[in-house]
C-alpha cells in the first residue's frame, strides 16, 4: 500500500478513535533519552539527555516518535522493537536542531529530554520500525 494511502487510513482511524489527528512531529533515531519523575525539576529544560543528572533514568539507542498528542519511545528488545514508554504530553519544548535536547512534560508530570545521537544506530532493528503501525495499535 502506498505511504500516502496508508497515512490517510491512519488519519481516519485516529478520528474514529476520537483524536484530532496522528500527525508525527518528530521521528528520531537513534536517540539519547532521559526520563525524570514528576516533581523533581521545575523546568524540563534543566534536564540533559546525554549527561543525565542522578535523578534521571537514561535510555540509550532509542527511537522517539512525537505526535501532536503523545510521545512514544521504542527500544530494541530481544525479539525486535518494543515500546518502552508512551504517554500523552501537555508541553513540548522543541530544540532548534535535532542534535540538541528537546523536552516534553507528560500528562502525569514526568519530564523527558531527548536528542538525536550522532552515531548511525547500526545493527538496530529500530531503523526499519514503522511508527504508524504501532501508533494505531496504541490508539494514537
Amino acid at each position: 500500500m502506498p505511504e500516502a494511502t496508508l497515512h490517510a487510513v491512519y488519519q481516519v482511524l485516529a478520528q474514529l478513535l476520537g483524536f484530532d489527528s496522528m500527525k508525527i512531529i518528530k521521528d528520531l533515531f537513534p536517540c539519547h533519552v532521559v526520563a525524570v519523575a514528576a516533581g523533581i525539576f521545575d523546568d524540563p529544560r534543566d534536564i540533559t539527555s546525554y549527561q543525565p543528572s542522578p535523578e534521571g533514568t537514561y535510555v540509550g539507542k532509542t527511537r522517539v516518535v512525537l505526535t501532536d498528542e503523545a510521545i512514544v519511545i521504542a527500544v530494541d528488545g530481544a525479539t525486535g522493537p518494543v515500546v518502552a514508554f508512551q504517554e500523552r504530553y501537555v508541553d513540548y519544548f522543541a530544540a532548534e536542531k535535532d542534535t540538541e535536547d528537546s523536552h516534553v512534560i507528560t500528562k502525569s508530570g514526568k519530564m523527558i529530554a531527548f536528542k538525536k545521537d550522532t552515531s548511525c544506530g547500526c545493527g538496530s532493528r529500530l531503523r526499519s520500525w514503522h511508527a504508524y503501525n504501532t501508533l494505531t495499535a496504541l490508539g494514537y
